[in-house]
């Protein structure tokens, strides 16, 4: 099945509560560890070393990444 978000690849939690810690992150950056297949989540580390599971609609490429790939959001 597709995954918007590779592993390895920086994003940025925008608006969203985690599902392990049930805490609210806000603009946080951070990596993709893994997508679970089954609930359709990601596994989301902080700079900090903390991780936390987030549904995709909370997640968001980072500049870095849009700049690097040569994608421009209009």
């Amino acid at each position: 099945m597709f995954s918007k978000f590779k592993n390895g690849e920086k994003v940025i939690v925008y608006k969203g509560i985690g599902k392990k810690n049930g805490r609210f992150y806000y603009e946080k950056k951070g990596i993709v560890i893994c997508r679970d297949p089954h609930f359709k989540d990601y596994n989301i580390k902080f700079d900090d070393g903390t991780d936390d599971w987030f549904d995709e609609e909370y997640i968001r490429k980072s500049n870095e990444e849009v700049k690097k790939n040569g994608n421009k959001k209009h």
